[in-house]
């Protein structure tokens, strides 16, 4: 097989996590239900209680566990239910401590036949005698059957801090991460969805650590860009840069991915530049070896990803 021929298949066995916001947004949005049907009817105690179960219901799955440091109900502030400095307990014992979690139904959603809700999740970035610097996270979103609409705003997020970096690869770090997000669709038809994902990150930095079986340094990324359309089932990736020249990595994909009913058999026709500073090639000399047939005259290393997410395949494409 000549070089330009080879492939590389990726893990197949692992299969992708279907997005947990709009898994957990079904369950906020049943508390908005809840609150309506059974206010007048139970004390408050139990009311609460009821809740918390409907939400650590939906993070069992992801075997997340939450806790906190008490529980408010306020009836005169539209119906708010208030988590106070959560806890999130991830699988490996990592733990993501929030400075509150408010809920509130959305009325106009229920008169519509549809289940609704708000919800702000904040933490507490920085905190000193003058100030306290707060991320944010607004879940705001509409539910009826699978039909979902729903938009998600994300300001001054810190990727290491809310557990990110450690959910997605299993790393430690630090970055700051702002956008929107924006879904309408149907879930058990994902071609028919459409919305758009718009993120920006800055002064990202992973601690040295392990992925799979290599060790990586410690890695500084200036900033990131990532610009996607979704529509007419498929997934436009229009902007999607990570890293400056400067940085430790960098990395560039252009492309697509064609949605499927299944997840699984989405396909990716997706193109990556990926480049690495003398630093990370002196540490990392096993990766730039596995990844020689990628690379092209300049140093970087270029990659065809193609097949399905549940089929993944990396062919070279270096354009010598």
């Amino acid at each position: 097989m000549s070089t330009s021929e080879q492939e590389i298949r990726t893990d197949a066995d692992s299969e992708p996590n279907f997005s947990i916001f709009a898994k957990v947004m079904m369950s906020f949005a049943f508390i908005g239900l809840l609150l309506v049907f059974t206010l007048m009817k139970l004390p408050q105690a139990k009311i609460t209680s009821l809740i918390q179960s409907v939400v650590q219901s939906s993070l069992d799955p992801y075997g997340i566990y939450i806790s906190d440091h008490g529980r408010e109900l306020s009836i005169w502030k539209g119906f708010q239910y208030r988590l106070i400095q959560p806890t999130l307990e991830l699988p490996d014992m990592t733990h993501i401590e929030l400075e509150e979690i408010v809920v509130s139904p959305k009325f106009s959603a229920l008169l519509s036949g549809k289940a609704g809700a708000a919800v702000s999740i904040t933490q507490v970035i920085e905190k000193s005698p003058a100030k306290t610097e707060l991320a944010k996270i607004n879940l705001d979103g509409m539910i009826r059957g699978d039909l979902i609409d729903a938009n998600v705003s994300i300001d001054s997020l810190d990727i290491g801090k809310f557990g990110i970096l450690t959910f997605a690869a299993g790393l430690k770090g630090a970055g700051t991460l702002n956008g929107n997000i924006h879904i309408e669709g149907h879930l058990a038809d994902l071609p028919s969805l459409t919305g758009n994902v718009n993120l920006k990150l800055s002064k990202v930095r992973i601690e040295e650590g392990k992925v799979f079986f290599l060790t990586i340094p410690e890695i500084l990324i200036s900033e990131g860009t990532v610009d996607a359309q979704i529509a007419n089932g498929k997934v436009l990736i229009k902007q999607f840069q990570i890293g400056k020249p400067a940085d430790d990595i960098t990395l560039a994909v252009t492309g697509d991915l064609a949605l499927n009913k299944n997840i699984n058999s989405t396909s990716l026709n997706l193109r990556s530049v990926i480049g690495f500073s003398d630093k990370v090639k002196q540490k990392m000399s096993m990766l730039e070896a596995i990844m020689s047939e990628g690379k092209q005259a300049d140093g970087r290393f270029v990659y065809k990803l193609t097949g399905t997410l549940q089929s993944r395949m990396a062919i070279p494409d270096p354009q010598k």
